[in-house]
């Protein structure tokens, strides 16, 4: 079964998309949706092939010719978007399946008529787990939540009409306006930054050598995930403590946000915090499903001598300095669309390594998903549970944050071997005494 496309052709890949396409594959997210009542199959079909023609992102492929940009096709027709229904044995099965989820690519090119979207149900009478994944650059955090809200939407009500969410058709224009001109058109910039990082790093690597702080150089990037089991570790705050850490960040005048990065600061001194840049871009996009979003790097030392809010003020104000007019596009001035790819990937794992200290951590916060009503769309099924995040070719940890049904979730992955169940484990033992601590307070 095909679905026939509209009028959309082609158009080349954005300044978000081309720096999301430099990383590889597999970078995928994927999450899986608990769901307590009778899924009706049929239901659910039906909503999968609304979705795929209300977000143009779903009927699309991705293609790269040689020495040329990659760029969006829109086939003249595409299949629709793979169902596989699969009996569930249990609660706890949906970890492995979103974990092979992470790390199984894409099928991309001319010849693949795949959409870059894939589910799985894991099927049971009382309790089901719906497992949505997409291709990182057609997706971010807030595209799979309003994606998981139109799914339940058509499946409570079928015939429900829709409006078909029009995808950003200009590359050049995305980014805001007054930002436009500052992106290089010559890979001058480009070349001057990679010389100037690759000295640094140099010196890094020589001065570790010379106090035998590191005898090999880390490596930064993943080149077969095959080599690598991406894991993760979950756990949530139950509503009496989600509710009394909301209370204590609004007495000490911080966001959610910045006390659980502040929890996580002791054990990682730089922190990736992603932007959802839907109300900055040139034009409005809406609940469109896509990659809108870009990223704020805080790096601050965690001060044993002050107390934790003190610590938390301070990140929070770096943060929201950062989160200032188009501060969060600055990456663009240097890695921009004008640089090949095959330098971009030269260039990634030393940045990284520089950027992050050779640690890359990052706090990806969809925030209150109760605020967004996703657990209550349907009068018949009810959200009870999600589970999921971000994979990437980046050897990092992550931590995906989110509140659901008022309890505050923590899914935090890593790969081994390069990180081990035990060492990761002893992080959260530490962030959990810190929370607990702020409870406290």
């Amino acid at each position: 079964m095909v679905l026939v496309s509209s009028d959309l052709d082609k158009r080349n890949l954005n300044e978000l998309e081309y720096m999301n396409w430099t990383l590889g594959q597999p970078y995928n997210i994927s999450m899986a949706i608990t769901i307590r009542g009778s899924v009706d199959k049929a239901r659910l079909r039906n909503a999968l092939n609304k979705v795929q023609v209300r977000h143009p992102l779903l009927r699309a492929q991705v293609l790269v010719e040689e020495k040329s940009e990659p760029y969006f096709i829109w086939p003249d027709s595409i299949d629709t978007i793979p169902l596989e229904i699969i009996t569930r044995e249990s609660p706890e099965q949906k970890k492995g399946v979103v974990e092979r989820e992470f790390i199984t690519p894409f099928e991309t090119g001319t010849e693949c008529l795949n959409p870059l979207i894939r589910t799985k149900l894991l099927y049971s009478e009382s309790e089901s787990d719906l497992i949505v994944t997409m291709l990182h650059i057609i997706c971010d955090g807030f595209s799979m939540v309003y994606l998981i809200g139109d799914l339940l939407s058509f499946m409570e009500f079928p015939d429900l009409e829709f409006e078909i969410l029009e995808v950003v058709k200009d590359t050049e224009d995305i980014l805001p306006l007054s930002f436009q001109k500052k992106i290089p058109k010559t890979t001058i910039r480009f070349k001057l930054i990679f010389a100037l990082v690759k000295f640094i790093v140099s010196l890094k690597w020589l001065k570790n050598r010379l106090f035998s702080k590191e005898q090999s150089q880390k490596q930064m990037m993943i080149t077969d995930v095959a080599d690598k089991n991406l894991m993760t570790i979950s756990w949530r705050l139950d509503r009496k403590k989600t509710t009394q850490l909301i209370k204590n960040c609004k007495n000490h005048k911080i966001s959610v946000h910045s006390a659980l990065c502040t929890a996580f600061l002791r054990f990682f001194p730089t922190i990736n915090n992603p932007v959802n840049v839907r109300d900055r871009l040139a034009y409005p996009v809406g609940n469109s499903v896509g990659l809108y979003a870009s990223g704020a790097v805080i790096k601050q030392k965690y001060n044993l001598n002050k107390s934790f809010w003190e610590n938390a003020t301070k990140y929070h104000k770096k943060l929201r300095k950062k989160l200032k007019g188009n501060a969060v596009f600055t990456i663009y001035k240097t890695f921009s669309r004008v640089v090949p790819l095959e330098s971009i990937e030269k260039f990634g794992p030393l940045f990284l390594e520089l950027a992050s200290n050779s640690q890359p951590f990052g706090v990806t916060n969809l925030g209150s998903l109760d605020k967004l009503k996703i657990n209550s769309i349907s009068s018949e099924l009810d959200v009870v549970d999600l589970y999921g995040g971000v994979s990437s070719t980046i050897d990092a940890l992550v931590a995906v944050i989110f509140t659901i049904n008022s309890r505050i979730h923590f899914h935090v992955h890593y790969y081994e071997p390069t990180h081990t169940k035990d060492e990761v484990e002893q992080y959260i033992r530490g962030v959990r005494d810190i929370l607990q601590e702020t409870l406290l307070e």
